[in-house]
C-alpha cells in the first residue's frame, strides 16, 4: 500500500499505519484522516484490517459453545449450592437435643444437661487441627469444668473408620478427661450442619446456642474463655 505523508509533521507513513501514527505521535493535535486519505485508501485498509482478523473455525465455535455451557453449569451448581446448602444454625436458636452413648459406656444426652452451660465439640481424632486444639481445650476444661459441660463428638470426616476403641487411645494420648462419642448415622452432625472440624458450640444455661467456632483460629483459649465466661456469668 502506498506512503503517505503526516499532516502534521510530514513523514511519509504508510498508509494503514498513518491514523496510528497520528494518534500515537500527536495526540493533542485534530486530524481528520478522511481528509488525508482517499475513499479508494480508506476500503483498502478496512479490508486488509479484516482479512488480518484470525477466523473462527467450526472446531474453535464448537470449543467455545463446550465452554460456555461449562461455564453455565458451574454458575447454575454455585447458585444452587447457595440455595439448597442448609443454613447454619444462628445465636439465640435453640441447640437441637441428642442423646448419645460415650466411649467409656454412659450415656450423654443434652437435654440432661438444661440448667449448665455446655462446650460442645464436632472433631475427628485424625484430624490434625483437632489435634492441635487439644492444648486449649484441656486449658478452658481445667478452669470452667466445675461450671460447664464438656464433650466431644467425633464426626469421623477422615479415615479410618473412628472406633471407641481409637478414641479412647486419642483420650490416653492427649489427657482429655471429659466424654467422647460416636455419631452413628451423622444424625447430630446433620443437626448442627457441621462441615469441618473441629466445630465448637458453646451452648448457655437455657439450651440456647451462644456461639458456634469453626477452625483452631476461631477457637483460640482466648476466645474460648471469653465465651464461657460470657455464659456462666464469671
Amino acid at each position: 500500500m502506498a506512503t503517505k505523508k503526516c499532516p502534521v509533521c510530514g513523514v511519509s507513513v504508510k498508509a494503514e499505519n498513518l491514523e496510528r501514527h497520528v494518534r500515537n505521535q500527536h495526540p493533542k493535535e485534530k486530524v481528520d484522516l478522511r481528509e488525508t486519505l482517499s475513499e479508494e485508501e480508506q476500503r483498502e485498509i478496512k479490508e486488509k484490517r479484516s482479512a488480518s482478523r484470525p477466523a473462527l473455525t467450526r472446531g474453535g465455535r464448537r470449543m467455545l459453545a463446550i465452554v460456555a455451557v461449562v461455564v453455565a453449569v458451574i454458575l447454575v451448581a454455585l447458585v444452587a449450592y447457595e440455595l439448597l446448602a442448609p443454613p447454619k444454625l444462628e445465636p439465640g436458636t435453640g441447640a437441637p437435643l441428642f442423646t448419645l452413648s460415650s466411649t467409656d459406656g454412659t450415656t450423654v444426652s443434652l437435654a440432661s444437661y438444661k440448667g449448665t452451660p455446655v462446650l460442645v465439640e464436632f472433631m475427628d481424632v485424625d484430624c490434625y487441627y483437632c489435634q492441635q486444639e487439644v492444648p486449649a481445650l484441656t486449658s478452658v476444661y481445667a478452669n470452667f469444668s466445675t461450671r460447664v459441660r464438656f464433650v466431644s463428638i467425633d464426626i469421623n470426616i477422615e479415615s479410618p473408620t473412628d472406633t471407641a476403641t481409637r478414641i479412647d487411645g486419642f483420650r490416653t494420648a492427649y489427657g482429655t478427661s471429659w466424654p467422647y462419642c460416636l455419631d452413628p448415622g451423622r444424625t447430630v452432625q446433620n443437626a448442627y450442619k457441621v462441615d469441618s472440624t473441629p466445630t465448637i458450640f458453646i451452648i448457655d444455661r437455657n439450651g440456647t446456642i451462644y456461639k458456634e467456632m469453626v477452625g483452631i483460629a476461631d477457637a483460640s483459649e482466648a476466645n474460648l474463655a471469653l465465651a464461657l465466661n460470657a455464659v456462666t456469668g464469671g
